[in-house]
């Protein structure tokens, strides 16, 4: 089974190096199946979306991506 949360928050300021033109800041946390090429991909795809749709250059979008699983198992919940 594959889930994915999307939280949008259209209302909040970004400045990224003093610019306040239209930018994005997106956060992908995964349990397991993030490699190098699909970081790759997300970045692509999302990047793509981003510029046709909300007309943001990818120049002014970052991605953090993490997976839970390269962590180890610290938790001990």
């Amino acid at each position: 089974m594959q889930l994915v949360m999307v939280i949008l928050k259209g209302t909040l300021g970004i400045s990224f190096n003093g610019n306040k033109e239209p930018a994005a800041y997106a956060e992908i946390v995964s349990m397991g199946g993030i490699t190098k090429q699909v970081k790759r991909n997300l970045i692509a795809t999302l990047g793509t979306i981003l510029e046709a749709k909300l007309s943001i250059p990818r120049a002014r979008f970052f991605l953090k991506v993490y997976d839970t699983t390269a962590a180890g198992n610290c938790s001990k919940l």
